[in-house]
C-alpha cells in the first residue's frame, strides 16, 4: 500500500506541501493575534485561524503518520501539542481563566514556531 504521505507533486513529496501550508496556516493567526493586539483587526478571525491552523495540524499527522520517520514524527507530535498548549493558554487568558500574564502566550508562540521550524528542517532532510 501506498502512503499518501509520499504522492509527488511537482517532484515532491504531498507531506512536504500539507506542512508548508500548516505552516503558513499558524504564521497567519499568529498575525491576526498580533493585529488583533494592535486594534488592527476583529478578534473573530484569530480564533477561526486557529481552528483551520489545527484542522490542518491535525489531517498533517494522520497523514504523516505513515510517513515512516519516527523522529520526524515525534517532533511533528511535540510541536502540535506546543502549539495545542499555547492555544490553550491564549484561551485561558482571554476567558479570564488564569490569572496570569499576556506575555506567557506570545512566549509559547515564539517557542511553537522555534519547534516548528526545526520538524520543517528535519522534514525536509529527511523527505526533501
Amino acid at each position: 500500500m501506498v502512503s499518501i504521505a509520499f504522492y509527488p507533486i511537482l517532484g515532491k513529496p504531498f507531506i512536504l506541501y500539507l506542512g508548508a501550508i500548516t505552516l503558513i496556516s499558524f504564521l497567519i493567526t499568529a498575525a491576526f493575534g498580533l493585529s488583533y493586539y494592535r486594534g488592527l483587526l476583529r478578534f473573530k478571525w484569530h480564533p477561526t485561524m486557529v481552528v483551520v491552523s489545527f484542522i490542518l495540524a491535525i489531517t498533517m499527522t494522520i497523514i504523516g503518520s505513515t510517513a515512516g520517520s519516527p523522529t520526524v514524527g515525534i517532533l511533528g507530535l511535540l510541536t502540535l501539542f506546543s502549539f495545542f498548549i499555547t492555544a490553550m493558554l491564549g484561551l485561558s487568558i482571554h476567558k479570564r481563566w488564569l490569572n496570569i500574564r499576556f506575555r506567557w502566550h506570545p512566549t509559547m508562540v515564539v517557542v511553537s514556531f522555534i519547534l516548528a521550524s526545526i520538524h520543517t528542517v528535519l522534514a525536509l532532510l529527511v523527505f526533501g
